[in-house]
């Protein structure tokens, strides 16, 4: 699947755009920087990455920097789904990127020209320098110390750190905002719902399916598919005709980007599973939030649920499960050299309900067949 010509556009502008600026524009020295005798009070925080799981990886930016600044201003410059999952987190103001074709042309120097008025103290890339935009943004903030990591973009800091050991994205923002001497200990991503929003999710579910001493398990079923990261259609619908049978409570949950699955998921239940389609992430969130357990690919959910606590079943089909898998604190992550199996992810499902129900001293409503190994490699 090829992505939109605008999005093909934007790149190569961006791109170009990048390009030039670095040839035009000299290394930034080197500065020292001691939160002890350098009074922070304006804090930029910056992701220029558009997708769901790029911005909830960020928060522990957030909240690692309010505990440690707890009077000063934290803004934050990112896409609008970032401002939609951040809702109820202690920033103080966000900056909205763009890169739909033609606004992404001028948009940004209008953005730099409110940043550079702010005077802050302290601009921080916390993509990890992946991106050049927000290395750029970054490095023409006019902050007193711009912050990011040593490599291809980091002409435009003047506090370059070292990239941390760990590859994985739970670990690794934490670990660097560490080596700047800032107190980390385990922050994980963080998606907080208000509690009419929880209300309202857990009704949506209550409507749903049956409220009754059955757990309720979430299946979504997108993912990248450009990317190689959406598991079979027949495979999820193997899973959740199985686990209903056994007397789970099932819902089928599909996204903007996979629209085409509706129909296919509710002839394939027979209208026996109900099949959901929310494009409203908060609302998609609360409704996820009253999941017992939660089923999906590498995707933009599996790191939703993460933020918020949901036991989650993993599904990776490439051979980076190690840079984007949960802890397994948060999630059991399959992988498997050929492909995952239904039986892999209904024997993991079979797994974690069973250890849930022990947790919870709730009643089984029918035996849940299988023991706990899934055969596949579980990391």
């Amino acid at each position: 699947m090829k992505r939109p010509i605008r999005y093909w556009l934007d790149g190569k502008i961006r791109a170009f755009a990048m390009q030039v600026m670095s040839r035009v524009t000299l290394t930034a020295s080197a500065q020292p920087i001691n939160f002890q005798r350098n009074e922070i009070k304006k804090i930029l925080l910056v992701r220029s990455v558009f997708r769901m799981g790029n911005s909830l990886l960020a928060t522990p930016a957030i909240l690692i920097f309010r505990k440690n600044f707890p009077r000063a201003r934290i803004d934050f410059v990112g896409p609008g789904i970032a401002k939609l999952l951040y809702e109820n987190l202690p920033i103080n103001h966000h900056y909205e990127i763009y890169r739909g074709f033609p606004k992404v042309c001028w948009s940004y120097m209008a953005l730099l020209k409110k940043i550079r008025s702010a005077n802050y103290d302290l601009a921080v890339d916390v993509s990890g320098s992946s991106a050049a935009l927000g290395s750029f943004i970054v490095g023409f903030s006019a902050a007193r110390f711009r912050i990011g990591i040593k490599g291809k973009w980091d002409q435009w800091f003047n506090v370059r750190l070292t990239r941390p050991a760990t590859h994985n994205k739970y670990g690794n923002l934490p670990a660097l905002l560490g080596s700047l001497g800032l107190a980390t200990e385990q922050c994980l991503p963080s998606l907080v719902l208000s509690r009419i929003e929880a209300e309202q999710g857990r009704r949506r579910i209550e409507d749903l399916v049956r409220c009754d001493q059955s757990f309720i398990v979430g299946i979504f079923v997108g993912g990248r598919k450009t990317r190689g990261k959406r598991w079979p259609r027949e495979n999820f619908l193997e899973v959740a005709t199985a686990l209903h049978a056994e007397g789970v409570q099932i819902i089928i949950f599909v996204g903007p980007e996979e629209g085409e699955l509706l129909a296919y998921f509710e002839e394939g239940s027979r209208r026996r599973i109900p099949v959901v389609f929310e494009p409203n992430v908060r609302s998609f969130a609360s409704m996820v939030a009253s999941c017992n357990l939660f089923v999906t690919c590498d995707s933009g959910p599996l790191h939703l649920a993460c933020a918020m606590q949901v036991r989650t079943i993993a599904i990776f089909l490439q051979l980076n499960f190690d840079r984007w898998a949960p802890p397994p604190g948060l999630a059991r992550t399959i992988y498997r050299e050929t492909i995952a199996t239904t039986m892999d992810v209904l024997e993991a499902c079979r797994s974690e309900l069973k250890q849930l129900a022990m947790k919870n001293h709730r009643f089984d409503p029918r035996p849940l067949h299988g023991s706990q190994q899934t055969g596949a490699e579980i990391l």
